[in-house]
Order: C-alpha cells, then sequence, then structure tokens
C-alpha cells in the first residue's frame, strides 16, 4: 500500500511541475503580448491631423500657375520660394495615414487583451484551488499513513 501512495504521491509531484510549466508558458506569452502592444511613446512620432493643417490641398493649388502659365512670365529667380516635388517627398500624404492605428482600434486591442488576460487569470485561480485540494488530499493521506503505521 505505501508503494501504492508512493506512486499517487509521485504522479501527483509530475502534474504540480506540469501546472508549474504552464504557467510559466502563461508569464511568457504575457511579456510577449506586452512587448507587442503600442504605447503612446510609440505613437508620438506619427502624424496627427493638426500637423497636417498646413498642408496645402488640391484646392489650394488650383488658383497657382502651372508650368505652361509660366512660360512666358516667370523666371528661376521668381520660382526660388516655390515648392518642389522633392520638397514634398518627405511629407506624410493621407495613404500614410490611412494604415495608422485610431485610438478606437487601440482600446478594442486592449479590451480584447484584457478579456483574454482576465480568462487566463480565470484558470489559474481554478488551478491553484485544484492544486490546494490535491495539496490537502495529500497531507490526509500522509497523515491516514502515518496513523496505520502507528496502530501496528
Amino acid at each position: 500500500m505505501e508503494e501504492r501512495v508512493y506512486e499517487l504521491l509521485e504522479k501527483l509531484y509530475i502534474q504540480v511541475q506540469g501546472i508549474q510549466t504552464e504557467i510559466q508558458g502563461i508569464q511568457t506569452e504575457f511579456r510577449d503580448i506586452k512587448e507587442t502592444m503600442a504605447t503612446k511613446d510609440d505613437l508620438k512620432n506619427f502624424a496627427t491631423k493638426d500637423d497636417l493643417k498646413n498642408f496645402a490641398t488640391k484646392d489650394d493649388l488650383k488658383n497657382f500657375a502651372t508650368k505652361d502659365d509660366l512660360k512666358n512670365f516667370a523666371t528661376k529667380d521668381d520660382l526660388k520660394n516655390f515648392a518642389t516635388k522633392d520638397d514634398l517627398k518627405n511629407f506624410a500624404t493621407k495613404d500614410d495615414l490611412k494604415n495608422l492605428a485610431t485610438k478606437d482600434d487601440i482600446n478594442i486591442l486592449a479590451n480584447e487583451l484584457h478579456t483574454e488576460i482576465q480568462a487566463v487569470y480565470d484558470e489559474l485561480v481554478d488551478l491553484r484551488n485544484d492544486f490546494n485540494a490535491m495539496e490537502m488530499l495529500t497531507t490526509k493521506n500522509a497523515y491516514d499513513i502515518a496513523k496505520i503505521k502507528a496502530i501496528r
């Protein structure tokens, strides 16, 4: 009978180690998720709508002269203060802004992550309760074995 109890304790020990390994894996997943989430600091370098207020739109350019209009009137010196295509290359376009995450996107992701974390936390609480129950049973079994030995 002692051998059977020893086998059960051995199996219980193996299961507890497995649970510890799973908990470590969950902790690693949390760290990985946390590392991939965008923070407010990460968003500081992106252009905002306010940053775009001073950029010219097609409507703003309607009244400017075209190259054909300037052939007979303007000289190169007259055009020194106008922006060139090269000057505009480094500015963010509306298409560049379409792919940026919005505050709502981040909030949705945060809510989904919170739900996922809560589910894992609930599972962890259940595992702790199961572990405590197994610990109590193991202690009772050890106590019963000690009583049996004392009776002999």
